[in-house]
């Protein structure tokens, strides 16, 4: 009786893991940036999954160069979805790193993503 009980708390924690990670909210960026105006615009694609609303701060470093977009704010599909953010400074054509940081709704912890990137005209 005792081993049948535990075994059923074993599966019933193992389910309730595998639903909260299915859960979790996603961050990539995308290898290709664009350069434009007064900086770099880099794509992030978002998944908050049933969020409303989303924030994100990407910073990009090409040489001595660094700079980051200070938190942009978005409002979430509840899915995933791919959103531009505007980094401003002297950037050129090239190879670059980025990082991003993500915050969805009142999440507490951000989650991090870093990438190596090509900036084109």
């Amino acid at each position: 009786m005792f081993l049948r009980k535990y075994l059923l708390g074993v599966m019933f924690a193992l389910a309730m893991g595998t639903v909260m990670q299915a859960d979790q909210p996603t961050l990539s960026i995308q290898q290709q940036a664009t350069l434009v105006m007064f900086g770099v615009e880099v794509s992030v694609v978002v998944d908050c999954q049933g969020s409303t609303a989303f924030e994100v701060n990407v910073a990009v470093r090409q040489g001595d160069m660094a700079s980051e977009s200070f938190g942009v704010n978005f409002t979430s599909n509840g899915g995933r979805q791919v959103v531009p953010v505007f980094v401003p400074g002297e950037f050129t054509p090239g190879a670059a790193d980025a990082t991003a940081v993500l915050a969805c709704n009142q999440l507490l912890e951000a989650i991090r993503a870093g990438q190596s990137i090509k900036i084109t005209e």
